[in-house]
């Protein structure tokens, strides 16, 4: 005698993956770390994801008491002064445009260690018209 599978099985299994693609969905939209400028983190608590330009001098270990620079606006004049304990991508240098999750503490921006991220200034300008 043959034994019939339980419709229940089915129908919990694609509950489960509903439930597990709106989770998916809502985080790729609205989860996530909000991204701000310089001029945007006064007052600001929490993660937050900065991005701008390095300016100045860098000074400091990544790895021992941290990498010390200033970080400002891409088109501003609003800067921050940012600590960073970590990975230091081979691009990075003074007048790059980076991106980097952290949070502001005592009007300095303590970054994560591992999410520095450079950007590569031609990839995100406008093209000009031939």
């Amino acid at each position: 005698m043959a034994r019939r599978a339980s419709p229940a099985r089915l129908v919990i299994a694609l509950g489960v993956a509903a439930m597990l693609a709106v989770f998916l969905v809502y985080t790729a939209i609205a989860g996530g770390t909000p991204q701000l400028r310089p001029s945007q983190l006064n007052g600001r608590t929490g993660e937050v994801a900065l991005v701008g330009k390095v300016v100045g001098r860098v000074s400091g270990d990544a790895r021992r008491g941290g990498l010390r620079f200033r970080l400002r606006d891409v088109e501003g004049t609003a800067a921050v002064p940012v600590v960073y304990k970590g990975s230091v991508p081979d691009l990075f240098k003074s007048g790059r445009d980076i991106s980097l999750r952290g949070e502001l503490r005592n009007g300095t921006f303590v970054g994560q260690p591992g999410t520095l991220v450079t950007k590569c200034p031609s990839k995100y300008t406008d093209k000009k018209p031939a």
